[in-house]
Formats: structure tokens, sequence, C-alpha cells
């Protein structure tokens, strides 16, 4: 049964983007819940401030023994930036008296407060420009009171900063924090999409070398399409190389005959009144135009192979049958030579092909072992079925290739030797059309130098 790769599926596009909106959301709600829990709330209760905790006590000692002076002193701070304030709250009627023996105003506020709000831990509570820390248990004139202190300073907290701001921009904030989330999230998925289209301009343009790296590494749908759109540029790139390439060997190829036909017409020309040699000359324009015929029939057909795979036109073939034929057409060009031809078949030898381009193939192979086989020479065919493969063996007996012409020899117009095609009146195109016929199947074509003498080219067809 076919499983999805949980790991693969978290990095989908689609799952990025839920938690991306999802995320974008949750902040959105949590920074308006926070800023507007500032509207109505201005104090933060924290842990109790240590020093002040210290003073406090100090100034309850103080305050039992009467020592108002001592007070003074404790209360007085060498930094001008900070002042201390004493509150004495009477536990039995809330009410709330500033202690202090100088200036006193300004402490409304946290007067205020402690009448509203009781505590019995320690704590410090933070006001926008104050501090109040307590309560500390103090009993004076068998009164029960609690004792608070207040620091004034300058340093305020970012969330008093923000209760200073102006209305607007507390409102403000929360939109700029979403349009950056959600700004960052487009450019995230529009990037990718921005250098796949510059890349397919330049396609476009003709720079068919280009490529989309760093998007390809992505493990989501854009990388994928990424990594198909790298594999279309590359088939891209190599079948305009090879059109071109194909182009300028047909080029290359027909200026040789053309040459030679030219030649042939002119000495016609000049010998007419001279028959015999007329007629000679004649022969060898027929002869220069039957290769030019046969070299334009082979591209075309080469061309049309390269994309088979939309115009086959496949059938049940007994492959057997198909080669017995083939082999008759082959042993009669071998008999000028007295060159034998053994076969090895099975069958019936079922296959779905393309009939006509199977044998095709098949024949240019066989007209190549009987040209390049010498004279009393054996050419041994071997037909198997083999891993549900069809496999077809044809061996010559003539004088093989170098090594390192293994690999070019299904290339177009590639000859081993200049001489020997002249002589046999080759194009260079019968085994690359046999590698197109075979690979428009599904199949493969190889070429390897027998043990001891002779080439052996082996074609492998699915077998159903």
């Amino acid at each position: 049964m076919f499983k999805i790769n949980p790991l693969k599926k978290l990095s989908s596009i689609s799952v990025k983007l839920f938690f991306c909106f999802w995320l974008i959301a949750i902040l959105s709600v949590v920074l308006t819940k926070f800023i507007s829990e500032q509207f109505s709330e201005q104090t933060i209760v924290s842990k109790a401030n240590k020093v002040d905790i210290k003073l406090l006590k100090n100034i309850k000692r103080e305050l039992k023994i009467g020592s108002i002076t001592k007070i003074e002193r404790l209360l007085m701070n060498k930094r001008r930036v900070m002042y201390k304030y004493i509150l004495l709250k009477n536990i039995e009627n809330n009410q709330v008296k500033i202690l202090h023996p100088g200036i006193n105003k300004g402490l409304s506020e946290q007067k205020n407060y402690l009448e509203v709000n009781s505590f019995t831990q320690l704590v410090s509570i933070q006001f926008p420009r104050k501090r109040l820390t307590g309560p500390v248990e103090i009993t004076l004139k068998n009164s029960p009171y609690q004792l608070y202190l207040v620091t004034r300073n300058n340093q305020r907290t970012f969330i008093h900063l923000i209760y200073e701001m102006p209305v607007w921009l507390r409102i403000f904030i929360p939109m700029m924090v979403s349009i950056l989330l959600c700004w960052l999230l487009a450019r995230t998925l529009s990037k990718p999409l921005s250098v796949m289209k510059a890349t397919a301009i330049k396609i476009g343009d003709g720079d068919l070398s280009v490529r989309v790296e760093q998007v390809s590494n992505r493990n989501d749908e854009l990388g994928s399409f990424a990594r198909s759109f790298n594999q279309m540029a590359e088939k891209l790139e190599q079948s305009v190389n090879a059109q071109q390439m194909l182009l300028g060997d047909v080029s290359h190829e027909l200026r040789s005959p053309m040459t030679r036909l030219q030649l042939a017409i002119g000495l016609a020309s000049n010998n007419i009144e001279q028959p015999d040699k007329l007629i000679k000359h004649i022969d060898r324009c027929e002869l220069e135009v039957s290769r030019l015929d046969k070299m334009l029939s082979d591209v075309l057909v080469h061309s049309r192979l390269e994309n088979a795979i939309h115009t086959l036109e496949i059938s049940l073939l007994d492959l057997t049958s198909s080669l017995d034929i083939l082999l008759q057409d082959a042993q009669y060009l071998a008999n000028e030579k007295n060159i034998t031809i053994k076969s090895t078949l099975i069958k019936p030898c079922l296959i779905q092909a393309d009939g006509p381009l199977i044998a095709s193939a098949i024949s240019n192979v066989l007209t190549n072992a009987v040209k390049y086989s010498p004279a009393n020479s054996v050419i041994s065919v071997d037909l198997s079925i083999r891993n549900q493969q069809v496999s077809l063996v044809i061996t010559d007996s003539g004088s093989g290739v170098p090594d390192a012409d293994l690999d070019h020899l299904f290339t177009p117009f590639y000859r081993v030797a200049e001489a020997r095609d002249r002589q046999t009146g080759g194009t260079g195109l019968g085994l690359a059309i046999a590698q197109q016929a075979v690979s428009a199947h599904g199949g493969s074509i190889t070429a390897q130098n027998h043990a001891t003498k002779g080439l052996i080219v082996s074609i492998t067809l699915p077998y159903s």
C-alpha cells in the first residue's frame, strides 16, 4: 500500500500557509488583547523589591521608637532623580495617610489605589513613574497598620511607555506587526515564483543554460515545481543542441555528394560529343542523387523518431515471423559475399510494438553486419527471452571498432573510418535510427567488441 511521508506532508505549502495564517491570527489577537489591557490597567504587580523591603523594615523600627529624624535621613537620597515616600494604611478603616517630612504631593494615585486594594503578601506595584512596595505590618497606638514605601523614578517599563503613547499609536502597533508578518509570508511565496519567472524569460530569450538553483532545494511544492522546471529546461537544451548538431552534420554531409554531383555534371557537359564518357558521368550523377535521396530520407526518419512516442502504431507483433522475413532479405545481400547467416529463434515471440519501425531498426543492424563482414564469414542472430525482456543479439565477423568509438556508434553521421563508409555508401544514420526506434519502444541497444573478432549488437525490448 502507498504510504505518505508525514515529514513531506508537513513541508507542503498548504500546511505552511495554514500555520502561517494561523500564527499571524494568534499573534494579532494576543497583541490586541495585550494593548487593550493597557488601556484599563496602569499598574503591574511583581515580586517585592528587596531594597525597598529592607528600608521599610528600618522605618518600622524607627517608628516604634519615635525617631522621626532617623526616618528623614533614611528617606534622603544622594541621587536627586529619586525620591521616597511613606504611606500608612489603617487596616480597620482602610484609610491611607501620607507620612513624609517634606513635600508629599503627587501621591494621590497610590493613596487611592491602596484604599481600594488590600495586600497580605509583600509585593511591588509598578506605576508609570513610581513604585509602591509593601506591606510591612506595624502597630501604632494599639491600632494595626500597613506600611508602604513609594519610590519615584524616571525609569519606565515598556508597558508604561505604551500606556503613555497616543491612542492612535497603540492601535497602529498591532496593525503594523500583522502587516509585517503578512508581507514576509507573501514575500516567501512570491520570491520563488519571481525567480522562476525570470529564469523562464531568459530561456525564452535563448539562454538555455540557466536553471532555478536556490528554489530547487525546498521540500515543498515550489521546490518540486522548480526541480521539474529544471528538468524541462535540461531536456529542452539537449533537444535544441541535438537539432543544431544534426543540422550542422546534415549540412556537412550534403556538401561532399553535392560537390561530386556538380563535378560530374560539369564533366558530362564537356563530353557531350563522346557518348561513352557522357554515359559514365550521367551514371555517376544518378549514383550521387540516389545517395542524396537516401541521406535525406534517413534524416527525415531520424527526426520523426525523436517524437515517435506520439506517433507509434502499437499492435501485437510476432517478432519471430518478422525476423524470418528480415533474415531472408539479409541473406540475399550476404550471398554476394558468400556470407552465411545462422539464427537461433524462439517461436512464437509476441510483443507489443510498431512492426514496421522495429523491422527497420533490425534491418539497419543486419545490413551493417553484412557490409562490414568479410567474404566467406558467418553472422549469428540469437533471439531469447530473459527477465521479462526480449533479447536479440546480432554478431558479425568484421574487424570490430576501437573501444573508444563504441559509445559514439549511435550518434548521427558518426563514422569510425571515413574510407569504409565511402566504400559502402553509408550515411552514418543507420544505427542512430535503430537506437531511436528501440528507445521509442522503451528498449535499449548496445554495441561491444567480440572477444576474438567482430561486433556484437544487442537489442532488448519489453516482453508482453
